[in-house]
C-alpha cells in the first residue's frame, strides 16, 4: 500500500505530492532520495528565476518536519509539528495513513555546508 504525502519547501509555495511505499521498511534515507529526485524534476518545486541560478550548488535536505492537521485532535496535548527522525518515521507514516492526506511534510532545504 502506498501513502500519498504532500510536502512543502518553505518559505515559498514550492510543493509536490509523492507516494511512499508503506509495504517496504520505511527509512528516512529512502524518503530523502525520493524527495530530492522529485524536487529536481517537478515543475511545482522549481524556484522562480531558477533558470538563471548556478547549477553548481544543489540544495540539500537539512530537516524534515511533519505538520499535523488540527482536525480531530486536541491541541492541548497534540503537537503542532514533529521533527522526523529514523526512529519515529515508521510511526509517523502509520499516523499519516489514519489522517488520509491531512498532514504535511515540511522540508527545509539549503546549500551544503563546507
Amino acid at each position: 500500500m502506498s501513502i500519498p504525502v504532500l510536502f512543502t519547501l518553505p518559505p515559498s509555495n514550492r510543493h509536490e505530492i509523492i507516494l511512499i511505499d508503506a509495504n517496504s521498511k520505511p527509512s528516512l534515507k529512502a524518503l530523502n532520495k525520493l524527495v530530492t529526485s522529485t524536487m529536481a524534476n517537478s515543475p511545482n518545486c522549481s524556484e522562480f528565476m531558477s533558470k538563471y541560478k548556478s547549477k553548481e550548488q544543489t540544495e540539500q535536505i537539512q530537516e524534515i518536519k511533519i505538520h499535523w492537521c488540527e482536525a480531530g485532535r486536541d491541541r492541548k496535548v497534540w503537537p503542532e509539528y514533529t521533527i522526523v527522525t529514523d526512529d519515529n518515521f515508521p510511526a509517523i507514516l502509520e499516523l499519516m495513513k489514519l489522517g488520509a492526506g491531512k498532514d504535511v511534510l515540511e522540508i527545509k532545504v539549503g546549500k551544503p555546508e563546507e
